[in-house]
């Protein structure tokens, strides 16, 4: 039995704050967009988020906002 509390790791920031992935759900810490086909393509820029999400995850790493 899946519990509905349980929640996924967010592709750019890995706290547990998606709860469906791929379903376009925005991160509260990060604020990345979970977009699934930035997810299979993390170098991919232009798809609900402007950056790729290789991008993404080092200017969260280094404290730059995410777009």
């Amino acid at each position: 039995m899946i519990d509905i509390n349980d929640k996924y790791f967010c592709p750019c920031c890995g706290n547990e704050t998606i709860s469906s992935p791929g379903e376009y759900e925005i991160c509260n810490i990060c604020g990345w967009e979970d977009d699934p086909v930035q997810f299979e393509d993390p170098d991919f820029s232009g798809g609900a988020n402007k950056m790729s999400l290789n991008e993404a995850r080092i200017a969260y790493i280094n404290g730059d906002k995410i777009y």
